[in-house]
């Protein structure tokens, strides 16, 4: 199972590196400090979200499959779609001429979508013992 799992947590890594140079061009640019600070902790913030949201589906199970919870994290459509639509608007720069805080936007969905999905499958186990959901193999 780790041929499947370790490409798609190295795609999800390198994706929260891309949105770290996101947040690096934030800081960098001409905006203040606190407005990078306030995109990380707002990024920081959606991620947890993220992540208690998707942990919460699995709260009421007795047992899973033993990586249920990683490949959700890792194969979730809707964050996959999240950050590809994010990374591809900042890398175009859609709507920067319109709109002066799209490429903080586009750094906290990008940074939220692949953060929490590398929480997910690093915390999945302690979720499972935490909760007392027992694995099938």
């Amino acid at each position: 199972m780790g041929l499947i799992i370790l490409p798609l947590l190295a795609a999800w890594f390198a994706a929260f590196v891309y949105s770290g140079f996101m947040l690096y061009a934030i800081f960098s640019g001409d905006k203040p400090l606190w407005y990078a600070a306030a995109a990380l902790g707002l990024g920081i913030v959606l991620a947890l979200v993220y992540l208690r949201i998707g942990l919460s589906g699995f709260k009421a199970r007795e047992t899973v499959w033993a990586f249920e919870i990683p490949l959700y994290f890792l194969l979730n459509k809707a964050a996959i779609a999240v950050f590809v639509v994010a990374a591809v608007c900042y890398f175009f720069g859609w709507g920067a001429a319109t709109f002066p805080h799209i490429k903080a936007i586009c750094f906290v969905l990008a940074f939220a979508a692949s953060a929490g999905a590398l929480l997910g499958t690093v915390c999945a186990d302690r979720f499972q013992k935490q909760q007392g959901i027992t694995t099938t193999y």
